[in-house]
């Protein structure tokens, strides 16, 4: 196990805030699952696209990686990341809004195959 993030991990969380559902999408395999903080479960490519749609549409997001535990599965060529990463944005009244969240993605192939993404409460 290690600290280090993975690079598409990073390359993820800076790219959320260029806003951009097609950038977003890139990052994911052909056939990915999302479970999304703010939606069920999105199965495929166009369910994810669709969600990022809506997630993405917040003025000044940005995404930052807290803590990150990385695995790799030489046998599998996988990589699972955890951890924790902050998302803030300005509200409609230009407050600016922080949600903290965890988060798991599981790289294979040199892309995301599973990404689960919730809001951590506080505590």
């Amino acid at each position: 196990m290690t600290n280090r993030i993975p690079e598409i991990v990073q390359d993820w969380a800076n790219s959320i805030a260029n806003r951009n559902p097609r950038e977003m999408l890139s990052y994911y395999g052909k056939d990915p699952i999302l479970l999304a903080t703010y939606e069920n479960l999105c199965v495929g490519r166009e369910e994810i696209y669709e969600y990022f749609i809506m997630f993405l549409d917040k003025q000044n997001l940005q995404c930052r990686i807290t803590e990150n535990f990385t695995q790799i599965d030489h046998d599998r060529d996988s990589i699972i990341a955890s951890g924790l990463y902050n998302f803030t944005f300005n509200n409609p009244d230009g407050e600016e809004q922080l949600v903290m969240a965890r988060y798991s993605y599981v790289i294979n192939g040199g892309v995301i195959i599973n990404h689960h993404s919730s809001e951590q409460m506080e505590m």
